[in-house]
């Protein structure tokens, strides 16, 4: 297993770009037709990290929603982003066909940038329907790391989304083992609700290194969320794009560690159309608000996770956050 993402800041790193592209589509059964365009996407991103950012990562993965592309910058940022998808247009002295032609090979194509804190490209490729609220969700090994400790997923029951952020404890093989388990036990159990499916995890994480969980789930129909964590993943929960995030409480403890169970409760919060949730490790540090970034809740959820991912990273420590959005989005 290889690390989804990699460094690209000099010419002779847009091949191992492309071709971790190349892996990671061909891990996610797209036919070869399409497999060249995630190639093409793959290079023209690389080659813009080089040439306009000093430097960046791109980052391969299977999302929610499909095979996703992202680039992540801390450069300058992109001044006229209209212009900037126009064949022929170049702050560089190149052809500057580059984001159209990313725009174009994708089933899916998001930006965002900010003067001066840099800029986040999505290239989406479809492998499933959205339906109801959206998900999108990034997550990195720890630097030295091949596999992430963290992990998450999202699950549909009858009539309910279930979405789940675990991050295993420490980093490493043992701690990615605790973490897949969760997942594991998060899609044997589509209908539970999340205290239900809580207790199932504190049971059967026991023999791993034990996690921190935090488990959200919407109603359809219903208007309302469900949420319960316990550990020190965090939630933020947006009413609606304009408003100011409140943080959801989880509980103390490790997940699976074996410890006396005090009673845990889950809370209810209004849901809408509108709404944002924003989980996140705490490979993530919590000193980023959304208020810092306009716009970018107009965005991709994925987008949106990877933007807060990329500006609140510890570097230090797996990383994961997810972005649960309103069925607006």
């Amino acid at each position: 297993m290889t690390r989804p993402d990699l460094w690209v800041d000099q010419p002779g790193h847009v091949g191992p770009a492309r071709a971790l592209a190349v892996r990671a589509a061909r891990a996610a059964g797209l036919p070869q037709a399409t497999v060249d365009r995630v190639a093409l996407a793959a290079t023209e991103l690389a080659s813009n990290l080089v040439r306009h950012a000093g430097g960046g990562s791109l980052v391969a993965h299977h999302g929610p929603a499909g095979m996703e592309l992202l680039s992540l910058d801390l450069g300058p940022g992109i001044a006229r982003i209209s212009e900037s998808m126009r064949d022929g247009f170049s702050t560089a002295g190149t052809l500057g066909a580059g984001l159209g032609t990313v725009r174009r090979a994708a089933d899916e194509f998001d930006l965002f940038s900010l003067p001066d804190a840099g800029t986040v490209v999505l290239a989406r490729w479809r492998t499933a329907e959205r339906l109801g609220p959206v998900v999108g969700a990034v997550g990195l090994p720890a630097p030295g790391e091949e596999v992430s400790g963290d992990a998450w997923t999202v699950v549909r029951g009858a009539g309910l989304l279930t979405v789940l952020v675990c991050d295993g404890l420490g980093h490493g093989p043992a701690a990615a083992a605790a973490s897949r388990r969760a997942v594991a036990l998060a899609r044997e159990h589509p209908d539970a609700d999340p205290l239900t499916l809580l207790g199932a995890l504190r049971t059967g994480l026991v023999g791993t290194r034990g996690a921190a969980v935090a488990v959200a789930q919407v109603h359809h129909g219903t208007g309302r969320l469900r949420f319960v964590g316990m550990g020190n993943v965090s939630a933020r929960l947006y009413a609606d794009r304009t408003s100011s995030g409140r943080r959801l409480v989880s509980r103390p403890g490790i997940v699976g560690a074996g410890q006396a169970r005090p009673p845990v409760a889950d809370t209810v919060h209004p849901w809408g159309q509108e709404s944002l949730l924003v989980l996140a490790t705490d490979g993530a540090s919590e000193r980023w608000s959304l208020d810092d970034w306009p716009g970018l809740t107009d965005h991709d959820p994925t987008t949106v996770a990877a933007w807060v991912l990329w500006h609140a990273n510890r570097r230090r420590d797996d990383v994961c956050v997810l972005a649960l959005a309103g069925a607006r989005w």
